[in-house]
């Protein structure tokens, strides 16, 4: 049984719906785009793995990273729940908040820095998490939603991402966890310049969310 549950308020099983307010910019793993290429293995560092893959009609690739953490994925939902100190561990993200919550969806808004001279990128993500409770694996699905929030001065509001956290507990204390993004920045930001972080940023991130654990 799969139960939508509010980040934040972690409850003792079985779960009450929760609704999670975490950004992580990311990629839907049914999103069509994803069919079209095999995942290929592109760094393997410190017990992280990152896959990137071409996406259909797209110039920029979606990555995959994972990594094994100790702890439980309640403690992983607390971090990722934690709308305001999004910014303080995922990488190039000077501003993050959240806009709302609306029964079991949540709103939150992010920037992200980009080199001079281009222009930073803003995006707003709806999202929602599910937890399957037989299994106890945690699955959190986020999509753009540009609309939701007024534009920002001197911003370029992202309009296109897809993302997922995979959040799979393998038992004496240990976690799997997945975090697979696409994303189209918007603009004129050559698509070299945005593949050339596509590894980068989630090895960042999952190496950060480990720390952040005291991993």
């Amino acid at each position: 049984m799969k139960l939508m549950f509010e980040i934040g308020r972690v409850a003792p099983r079985p779960a009450i719906r929760i609704l999670l307010s975490a950004l992580a910019i990311g990629v839907l793993a049914s999103n069509p785009g994803f069919a079209t290429a095999e995942w290929t293995l592109d760094k393997q560092e410190n017990g992280i793995d990152v896959y990137t893959r071409a996406v259909a009609g797209s110039g920029v690739k979606a990555f995959k990273g994972t990594a094994e953490f100790e702890g439980d994925v309640d403690a992983v939902l607390r971090v990722l729940g934690d709308s305001d100190g999004f910014k303080n561990w995922f990488p190039n993200t000077p501003e993050s908040k959240l806009l709302s919550r609306e029964g079991s969806v949540s709103y939150q808004y992010s920037v992200m820095a980009a080199p001079w001279p281009v222009s930073d990128r803003d995006n707003v993500l709806r999202t929602v998490m599910e937890r399957d409770e037989e299994t106890g694996i945690v699955d959190i699905q986020m999509t753009a939603a540009p609309d939701y929030y007024p534009e920002q001065a001197n911003r370029v509001r992202v309009r296109m991402a897809n993302g997922s956290w995979k959040l799979e507990p393998l038992g004496g204390g240990k976690i799997q966890v997945t975090f697979t993004m696409h994303l189209e920045p918007g603009g004129g930001i050559p698509k070299w310049l945005i593949n050339a972080r596509v590894v980068a940023t989630p090895f960042e991130a999952l190496s950060n969310l480990r720390a952040s654990l005291g991993n």
